[in-house]
């Protein structure tokens, strides 16, 4: 996953990025700095956004 498809994902899902740090379990620091690019996105926090945002899109 890159950085712009993880704010695509977020932004489609109307989530803040404090939800989705929440709803993932990592800090709203970590989220915006894998948004920018300064952090890397690991698979499982991918499979964990993809997940959440699937949730989030069918509620």
């Amino acid at each position: 996953m890159q950085p712009d498809e993880l704010k695509a994902l977020r932004r489609d899902a109307d989530m803040t990025q404090d939800q989705l740090a929440e709803a993932i379990g990592v800090s709203r620091v970590l989220i915006g700095q894998m948004e920018r690019g300064q952090a890397p996105i690991e698979k499982r926090t991918a499979l964990a956004v993809r997940y959440i945002v699937e949730r989030a899109q069918s509620a």
